[in-house]
């Protein structure tokens, strides 16, 4: 493959920041950064761009009845017995230790995989655009796809905007932008819209600056704020 493309150095280097790249190619891609200072800047680029993303996430702790699953096959902790004396490569608690340790770790394990493993988990939602700030390039969107083939635009921050115009979201590719709704300026209140209205990978989502209520005519009327190309194609 050549990378002399511009396009594509930027469009790889995106993918192996937010982790979509397959095992193999991002070993390959791993290599080039090594190689290549130019590759490297673009990869340190886009991390910056997507800091803000996982700032705005919350961290998820493990539900609380795993602990207690753990804590009740581990049973209560108990004090351990003084070292007899001597020299502490033959010393018997040493080892008697070092064993329930490792029989710990093996039991928490498997605690862990049995409830885990029987259990169905939510798929993670996957970035498929974000939408940048057509001025600053800042990100200010984010949409994700998730479960029940829709995918989630929200703002990473709060929106500043009058009572008088609305922001209004917009598929591109190819041709006329079709619209797909309006969106909250509040982070957390996104809106959900089909998998299959979203542009194909290499198309562009944006957003425009509306009366309050939409655009009138079925076509962007106000200024393109924001966008952004769609990384990957959720269906």
């Amino acid at each position: 493959m050549k990378y002399d493309d511009p396009k594509l150095r930027e469009l790889l280097a995106g993918r192996y920041v937010l982790g979509t790249m397959p095992r193999r190619a991002r070993a390959r891609f791993d290599r080039l950064i090594a190689e290549d200072a130019a590759f490297c800047a673009d990869v340190r680029e886009w991390a910056e761009i997507f800091a803000p993303i996982d700032a705005a996430e919350a961290p998820v702790a493990p539900p609380q009845r795993v602990w207690r699953a753990i804590e009740t096959q581990l049973g209560p902790a108990r004090a351990p017995a003084a070292p007899a004396r001597g020299s502490w490569f033959d010393s018997l608690w040493l080892w008697r230790g070092a064993t329930g340790f490792a029989a710990a770790v093996a039991v928490a394990l498997l605690v862990y995989i049995g409830v885990f493993a029987t259990q169905e988990t939510p798929p993670m939602p996957t970035v498929v655009a974000v939408l940048s700030d057509s001025k600053s390039g800042a990100p200010a969107w984010i949409a994700r796809s998730g479960r029940d083939d829709q995918v989630t635009v929200s703002a990473l921050g709060r929106q500043t905007i009058d009572a008088g115009h609305s922001f209004q979201l917009w598929a591109i590719a190819g041709g006329p932008p079709r619209p797909l709704g309006l969106l909250s300026p509040v982070p957390g209140r996104g809106i959900a819209i089909p998998s299959s209205a979203v542009p194909p990978t290499g198309g562009v989502l944006a957003v425009s600056l509306e009366p309050a209520g939409g655009s009138p005519t079925g076509q962007p009327t106000g200024p393109v704020l924001f966008q952004g190309k769609v990384f990957s194609n959720p269906l």
